[in-house]
């Protein structure tokens, strides 16, 4: 009877210690700042690095994710890149959206970039963009002159590996009110599902 209480003993041990634990952590969300003051430097930012980065040549480097020229952005995709880079609007809004949002719907479009013609001081010119991107800012004209406004709305982007984070800009103005300093809030999903959360 001993022996027979042993063994069981033993096989209920080794059952628990089997068992599976779940430890995955949840995503910390992430604010940036990116310098995009010039009008003819693209500045490159990397979601694993969480940091802008040096691109020797951004057609052919995996490095990048997303690229900042001023209020324009590009992803590593399409006519930008040979990553698989592209974006999607959720429609979400605010910090509610930004919640709201825990997976990558399986519905989504993606949108690579491509050409698009931009109005500028000088009319309009042409210039290779994520065309979903361009949605992330609306002008509102003031006594101070025109003001670039975040839409608000949260979107989705794919990494030039085909890895996914949602993206909140929050805002295109320096604490000391400089234009061209791009904010954002962020969750990326390092291991390449579509939970971001």
């Amino acid at each position: 009877m001993k022996k027979y209480f042993f063994l069981s003993a033993i096989l209920t041990v080794s059952f628990f210690s089997c068992k599976k634990v779940d430890t995955k952590l949840p995503i910390q969300a992430q604010t940036f700042e990116i310098n995009s003051t010039k009008s003819t430097t693209w500045k490159y930012f990397s979601f694993a690095k969480n940091d802008t980065v040096t691109v020797t040549d951004p057609a052919t480097s995996s490095e990048w994710d997303m690229a900042f020229q001023r209020y324009r952005i590009k992803t590593n995709g399409g006519l930008s890149g040979n990553g698989m880079g592209s974006a999607a609007n959720s429609y979400q809004k605010g910090q509610s959206g930004f919640d709201a949002l825990k997976v990558v719907p399986d519905t989504t479009t993606f949108a690579t970039d491509a050409s698009l013609s931009i109005a500028v001081q000088q009319g309009y010119a042409t210039y290779i963009v994520n065309p979903k991107l361009y949605t992330w800012f609306t002008l509102e004209f003031a006594t101070q002159g025109t003001q670039i406004v975040p839409s608000d709305y949260i979107y989705l982007v794919k990494t030039s590996t085909g890895k996914y984070a949602k993206v909140w800009f929050k805002s295109y103005y320096s604490a000391t009110n400089l234009s061209g300093y791009v904010s954002l809030q962020y969750k990326y999903q390092a291991d390449g599902s579509k939970n971001l959360e």
